[in-house]
């Protein structure tokens, strides 16, 4: 990404952080407010994000997810629902690194704001196992993700996720999108 896009998604987190959270206000308020009046560090809430990124999901260990996530986590998969509670979070991205057993996260944008952390970044495994009710493939599958982490007391609190359904499906013969060459 060049220093203009960089600049830009900077301006941009900057906007709606300012504005009221990235979107996501009332959630992420409702969970921080007893923080409130306690600045958050952006560079250290970046690290706990670094930190989950390298041990949950490039040394794929799921059980390690329960260090770095607050009782009440939630992680938002969209369409996928809402799944919470540290031992629930915890499952899911077990259950993650143990269906794509080389999954690599590459980041390209990891930006601290407040107590939000953006990360843009392109997941890449072979699906060895289910995941979402597919069944293994033995295919690679990679695709886009741009993930907001909300953090308190040092922990991640919320993962909104918005991963690429589209290619993940794609990459795993489940489903083929006519605009897919």
């Amino acid at each position: 990404m060049n220093k203009l896009h960089r600049t830009a998604l900077t301006a941009a987190v900057t906007a709606a952080a300012v504005a009221g959270g990235l979107g996501i206000t009332g959630a992420a308020s409702a969970q921080s407010t007893p923080n409130a009046a306690r600045a958050a560090d952006p560079r250290a809430n970046e690290r706990v994000v670094q930190t989950f990124l390298h041990e949950v999901i490039d040394g794929h260990d799921g059980a390690a997810t329960a260090g770095l996530v607050t009782p009440d986590v939630a992680w938002h998969g969209g369409t996928l629902g809402v799944v919470a509670g540290r031992s629930n979070v915890t499952g899911l991205f077990t259950g993650i690194v143990t269906a794509l057993p080389d999954l690599h996260s590459t980041v390209h944008d990891l930006i601290g704001q407040g107590d939000q952390v953006v990360v843009r970044q392109v997941m890449t495994g072979t699906q060895k196992g289910a995941i979402i009710g597919i069944p293994a493939s033995g295919r690679t599958v990679t695709w886009d993700a741009i993930e907001i982490f909300v953090l308190r007391d040092g922990k991640i609190s919320q993962i909104w996720a918005g991963d690429d359904w589209t290619a993940i499906l794609n990459d795993t013969g489940t489903y083929k999108a006519p605009w897919i060459s």
